[in-house]
């Protein structure tokens, strides 16, 4: 039996070890050997609660993510819920690890923590995230609370949870003000959800956030614009993007060049010519490859003229 593996018992012997390196080193060594079907989720968790070390904690819970034999739920929202002895980063390890997990028990423990405003942000931040991994079993109630949170980091993590929604049940008129947030990765992220609504997506929002002071704002945008000029052809104003060809942000740049590709027979070919001497490589190369497919779409264009 592989139980009686003779390296197999070392390196469970060597997860025991006094030396934190020889633990650690074992524990890879159980997933690397593929070991994953033999090890008991007890074993683990004897070997988190013996363990003070965040490295070592970890370890033991991306292998409990990973083996094939039953987690011991009970114990680890019992971490979970434990504020006074358990450290904010194990909590928000196990956290993680019962949601990976999809432990419906843990759902409500869940929805509690993280609707505390007594909880450290970091877990709440954590919580909210993974909230994406139930999908419908979690109601709108908790996720809407948690878009208007005063913490800009679980905010933003609502945002990306309303992200996972099918296009046609995100709410676009809840998340459009997230677009004046004074922080930048709030307004990033609403760009970002707005954009999983599809053509849904209510497009002069978008083009204005091409002027934002913030350049990941301005790179958020421009990169939602390669989908814009896809699903509304004839509505997306070619000066605007024009006018982002001269960004400072090398990727803003690099966006609409991208854009510019998928709509050839309609772009100005000058600009994408004058990208070519672009300071940045990976700018020039996408001028390039644009200028590419203006010549392809326009040869095409005159062949069927011809016929």
């Amino acid at each position: 039996m592989r139980k009686n593996d003779s390296f197999y018992r070392h390196v469970l012997h060597e997860c025991q070890s006094a030396d934190l390196q020889h633990r650690l080193k074992a524990l890879e060594d159980l997933r690397r050997h593929e070991y994953l079907d033999l090890v008991e989720a007890q074993f683990l968790l004897d070997r988190l609660n013996s363990t003070p070390h965040w490295q070592e904690q970890t370890a033991i819970l991306q292998l409990m993510s990973q083996i094939e034999k039953p987690l011991p739920i009970d114990a680890l929202m019992a971490i979970l819920a434990d504020s006074e002895t358990s450290t904010i980063f194990l909590r928000m390890e196990v956290a993680h690890t019962l949601a990976v997990a999809k432990a419906v028990e843990a759902i409500d423990l869940f929805v509690r923590l993280v609707l505390d405003a007594r909880e450290h942000p970091w877990l709440r931040e954590v919580l909210t995230g993974d909230l994406a991994i139930w999908k419908e079993q979690i109601t709108d109630e908790p996720l809407l609370t948690l878009l208007a949170d005063s913490q800009p980091g679980v905010c933003t993590a609502a945002l990306e949870v309303l992200r996972d929604r099918p296009p046609q049940a995100i709410p676009l008129e809840m998340v459009l003000p997230y677009l004046q947030r004074e922080e930048k990765y709030i307004r990033e992220a609403a760009i970002k959800t707005l954009m999983a609504a599809e053509q849904r997506v209510p497009i002069d929002p978008i083009l204005s956030a091409l002027h934002d002071p913030e350049p990941e704002v301005r790179a958020a945008a421009s990169h939602a614009c390669m989908s814009l000029v896809e699903w509304f052809p004839d509505q997306i104003p070619l000066e605007l993007l024009l006018q982002s060809l001269h960004d400072e942000y090398a990727a803003v740049r690099e966006d609409v060049l991208d854009a510019f590709g998928k709509i050839p027979l309609r772009i100005p070919v000058e600009p994408v010519i004058a990208a070519l001497t672009d300071p940045v490589s990976y700018v020039r190369c996408a001028a390039v490859e644009t200028l590419g497919r203006y010549i392809i779409g326009n040869e095409r264009e005159a062949g069927t003229s011809g016929s």
